[in-house]
């Protein structure tokens, strides 16, 4: 049974980027951009930004299988679409923003695969998958249009592992590594309940430990 859906006259647009730092970091600075608008420019600079742009361009319309043997049969679709979900239930959320890829596999499923620029550590790596159950819902429940079935996700991070200079241009080379991620549709609804509590009630206290709030104390 679906919870009771609060009012959307208030609603709040979750960005699924935001939740592998932002929310995790500091709840008051999430509250401030989530429901006062407070801009925050976050913490990878615009150069990572790029790489992965550039990357998703030199893939488009290959299998995934060639990138990575464990990544499943399908075609790369669509590069960097945009998203909106309905409002999830029992909360007055609803998920907005842009994904890395699309591949339609050979069921007629879709596969959500996430580019990060990252060293291939699990822990990192853990944190990014309540990013993926994000794509997951909006897709299959868009606020417009039809939805598609999401049946696999997964991120590749891509850590350079050589630089070399050749015929004036600097190379380098890496080797990626594929990390599936497990769907867990439990945990992601009681994160996305966790946050949706906070943003409807009071302003959080200032984390001692963010570098923000630490600014905004000090200037």
């Amino acid at each position: 049974m679906s919870k009771k859906q609060l009012p959307l006259e208030n609603s709040y647009k979750l960005s699924p980027s935001d939740f592998a730092y932002l929310w995790n970091d500091c709840k008051h600075c999430y509250y401030q951009k989530v429901k006062l608008g407070v801009s925050h420019s976050g913490i990878f600079p615009g150069m990572f930004t790029k790489i992965n742009t550039l990357l998703q361009n030199s893939i488009m319309g290959m299998n995934l299988s060639d990138i990575h043997p464990d990544l499943p049969s399908g075609i790369i679709e669509i590069q960097e679409g945009y998203m909106k979900s309905v409002a999830i239930d029992g909360t007055n959320c609803f998920i907005s923003g842009r994904f890395d890829i699309l591949s339609k596999l050979d069921d007629g499923t879709y596969a959500i695969i996430d580019f990060k620029i990252t060293t291939p550590d699990e822990e990192k790596i853990q944190k990014y998958t309540s990013q993926l159950h994000a794509y997951k819902f909006a897709l299959e429940n868009p606020e417009n249009g039809e939805p598609i079935k999401i049946s696999q996700m997964g991120i590749v991070s891509v850590n350079p592992e050589k630089m070399k200079l050749v015929d004036g241009k600097i190379v380098f080379t890496t080797t990626p590594r594929f990390h599936p991620v497990k769907e867990n549709t439990t945990g992601f609804r009681k994160l996305i309940e966790e946050i949706s509590t906070v943003l409807n009630g009071d302003l959080p206290a200032v984390s001692a430990n963010c570098s923000l709030c630490i600014y905004r104390s000090k200037f």
